[in-house]
Parts: structure tokens; C-alpha cells; sequence
């Protein structure tokens, strides 16, 4: 398979295709650096929600919340907005499963007296 030019240059480690376009304006690699942070913030809680952490319910329920609320605030909204349309039911999903599969699970005095008499 033939390499393209721009992948010549990124298997050789040339900068001099790739940075064409100039280095972003520093205002927008803050805004960039928020989201991936809400971002990974996001995934962390899910991951943790996953392996049934205590807690982790009310973690991604808040992560979900703060990427909402700060996701007015970015310049290139469309992008984090699709993904917060993505992330949110799948989010929402996953925490009302916990929280079902927690009351099946929890624990009632009434088992714990019987057991113990």
C-alpha cells in the first residue's frame, strides 16, 4: 500500500506537513484542554461505575451535570454538544441500572435478625 505524503512525514517525524495550519490561538487550546478534562472526568466515573465503586453513582450523575453546564461556555460547542448528546443517555442508562441493581442488593435488617436468631 502506497504511503501518502502526510503519512511519510508522520512515520519520519517531520513536522513540517502537519503544522500547516499554524499553531491554534491560545484561547482555544484552554477551551480544548476543558473539555477533554470534563471529558476524561466523565469516562473516569463511568469506568468506576463499572467496576461498582461505592459512590460512583452520584460521581458520574455530577461530572455529567458540570460538562452541561460549562458546555455553554465553549467556542466550538457543536462538537462537545454532540458528544454530551452521546455521553448523557448512555450516562443516565448506566446510573439507573446501578441504582436498581443496588435496591435488589441492598441490605434489609429484617434478613440479618433472622439469620443471626
Amino acid at each position: 500500500m502506497p504511503l501518502t505524503k502526510d503519512r511519510k512525514a508522520f512515520m519520519s517525524g517531520s513536522t513540517e506537513n502537519r503544522n500547516r495550519k499554524g499553531p491554534a490561538p491560545p484561547g482555544r487550546v484552554s477551551q480544548t484542554r476543558k473539555m477533554n478534562r470534563l471529558k476524561d472526568e466523565v469516562y473516569r466515573e463511568m469506568l468506576l461505575l463499572e467496576m461498582n465503586r461505592a459512590g460512583s453513582e452520584m460521581g458520574l450523575a455530577l461530572a455529567l451535570l458540570r460538562a452541561i453546564v460549562q458546555s455553554g461556555s465553549f467556542c466550538d460547542q457543536e462538537d462537545f454538544g454532540e458528544w454530551l448528546a452521546t455521553v448523557c443517555p448512555l450516562g443516565l442508562q448506566m446510573i439507573e441500572a446501578s441504582l436498581e441493581e443496588g435496591s435488589k442488593c441492598s441490605f434489609s435488617p429484617t434478613s440479618r435478625a433472622k439469620g443471626s436468631a
